[in-house]
């Protein structure tokens, strides 16, 4: 495209200049009544004419230009416009006037109740990337699939989107089945034998004052000391596919 723009330019100058020369040679010839004066007036018409269709060819190819730039503008803003439409359905959203939301909500003190930052609540993740809220400022995070988690404190996230947004790992990892109230988190975890494939489950409860770790050795004997500890909450642990369809 540009070396036929450079030819027609250069086609197009030397036009100029021959049409210049015979209008030139062509007024002189004309002057003396030479015989040579009808030679320089067709020269000086062809010339003006390739000058015009030089002119012409340059321009269209130009416009053309402008608009296929234009288009590819418009393509691409539209191409970003869909990508953007895509990160918003790829996103996980959490309704903040659910039942369970609500109940979040009621278990943090007056202190700090309002102060906390919304999205603590409305963000559940992106993609394959999930995210449960527990009571501010606790929530869960599970990559691929929703029963293997990790507990965050996430008293330092503004931006809950972002990686690395100074979030702090509680040490607790393949969080399988849960239960809590406003004081303690009741904690399933399953985890592959070293030697078998055959899974364990350990069981923690979970301080969320104090951030304390207490390990029990049956379900039974975590709920018996979560009731030890003043715990009200359910008798019964369920997975993170079931909490996550409380929201």
């Amino acid at each position: 495209m540009f070396l036929n723009a450079a030819l027609l330019i250069g086609l197009g100058v030397m036009c100029l200049i021959m049409t210049v020369v015979a209008l030139i040679f062509g007024v002189i010839a004309l002057a003396n009544n030479k015989p040579a004066k009808f030679i320089w007036l067709t020269v000086f018409l062809c010339s003006l004419i390739g000058l015009i269709f030089c002119i012409f060819m340059v321009v269209r190819k130009a416009v053309n230009a402008v608009e296929n730039f234009t288009e590819n503008t418009i393509s691409q803003m539209d191409s970003f416009s869909d990508s953007l439409k895509d990160n918003s359905i790829n996103r996980h959203i959490i309704n903040t006037s659910s039942a369970q939301v609500q109940l979040l909500k009621s278990y943090l003190p007056a202190t700090i109740l309002n102060n906390e930052p919304e999205e603590f609540y409305t963000y559940s993740g992106f993609k394959d990337y999930y995210r449960f809220p527990l009571r501010y400022p606790f929530s869960i995070h599970c990559m691929n699939t929703k029963d293997n988690g990790e507990l965050y404190n996430e008293v330092n996230v503004v931006r809950f989107d972002e990686n690395d947004n100074a979030e702090i790992y509680s040490g607790i990892s393949n969080i399988n089945q849960i239960a809590f109230d406003k004081n303690f988190l009741l904690i399933e975890q399953a985890l592959t034998s070293t030697r078998t494939d055959k899974i364990i489950n350990h069981y923690i409860l979970f301080n969320y004052e104090t951030e304390k770790k207490e390990e029990a050795t049956s379900l039974s004997k975590l709920l018996q000391l979560a009731k030890e500890k003043g715990y009200t909450g359910p008798d019964t642990l369920m997975t993170l596919v079931q909490y996550h369809q409380l929201f």
